[in-house]
């Protein structure tokens, strides 16, 4: 998988690119509506809070928390050393200096380290409390609960009559390049 989204369409699409646009559109439709299917039924019975790139997230950070040393500098602040460095965690704002807490809204491992020693008993159901609700199960469902309908036959469509009479002048074609651009990787 690659970081750019258009990269990783057209590489899902590798072979489909040389079908006519319609099936083209028809194939898209179509594998769109089974990815969309499938993350959704992998988390419909899942037993976690969390989606499962998150959860293993979270146990990489809870980890590497372990390892740290938190000290109460206020009710809420904290500050975690570790070998090389001291970050600064205020839990009601939730941010740290090292910055992940504030992008990524789970808690990083100076948090997690903060949790831990705040919490201590509680220290497992307060990792959620600290995160974004944007990870939640529910909230994936909902985000994949929406239907992919077919386009229906062109012969049912039911196009306006103003539409139909407007006359659309062709593009303009540079004759040197008709034709399908060679494809070669």
């Amino acid at each position: 998988m690659t970081s750019n989204i258009a990269e990783s369409v057209n590489a899902m699409f590798d072979a489909q690119r040389e079908f006519l646009i319609i099936a083209l559109f028809d194939e898209i439709k179509r594998l769109f509506a089974l990815l969309f299917h499938q993350r959704r039924m992998e988390l419909v019975n899942s037993s976690n809070r969390f989606v499962p790139s998150i959860e293993k997230d979270i146990s990489t950070y809870v980890n590497s928390g372990n390892t740290l040393l938190a000290h109460q500098i206020t009710n809420y602040k904290f500050s975690v050393t570790s070998h090389s460095d001291v970050a600064m965690v205020d839990l009601p704002r939730r941010t740290c200096t090292c910055k992940f807490f504030d992008l990524d809204k789970i808690s990083c491992p100076h948090g997690m380290s903060e949790l831990r020693s705040q919490y201590d008993v509680d220290f497992g159901n307060q990792i959620y409390e600290y995160s974004s609700t944007y990870y939640l199960v529910e909230n994936y469902i909902i985000a994949y609960c929406e239907e992919i309908h077919p386009v229906p036959p062109e012969d049912s469509l039911n196009v306006p009559l103003d539409i139909l009479e407007r006359e659309i002048s062709p593009p303009y074609v540079d004759i040197s390049k008709l034709g399908r651009r060679r494809y070669k990787r």
